[in-house]
């Protein structure tokens, strides 16, 4: 084989090489978006904006409607206020005594 010869074998053994690396990318990123394509799709909140008065209003009617303990992502995708407000307003009603301990120990 010439000089040229050689260098074209080695140059199409490569190129088959990386083919065959691409293939198995593609396989392997075809398996991963079906597996993303079977899970549940994600939960969107629509954040409000409103007034610390009118949150502090709501999250304190959500404790009186419930006995059974809440977190703060219960109150934060029901109401959808910030979450920040919603741990500052619940320490607040806390502080306040709205809210009772056991209550609070579940956010």
């Amino acid at each position: 084989m010439t000089l040229m010869a050689e260098n074209q074998s080695a140059v199409i053994q490569h190129l088959l090489s990386e083919v065959a690396d691409l293939r198995e990318r593609v396989v392997f990123l075809e398996s991963e978006l079906a597996r993303i394509a079977e899970e549940p799709a994600p939960k969107v909140i629509t954040l409000r904006t409103i007034s610390r008065e009118q949150a502090k209003y709501e999250i304190a009617e959500i404790f009186g409607e419930t006995e059974a303990p809440l977190y703060y992502s219960d109150i934060m995708e029901r109401l959808g206020i910030e979450p920040e407000l919603v741990v500052e307003i619940c320490q607040e009603l806390l502080d306040e005594g709205v809210i009772g301990l056991d209550a609070y120990n579940a956010v």
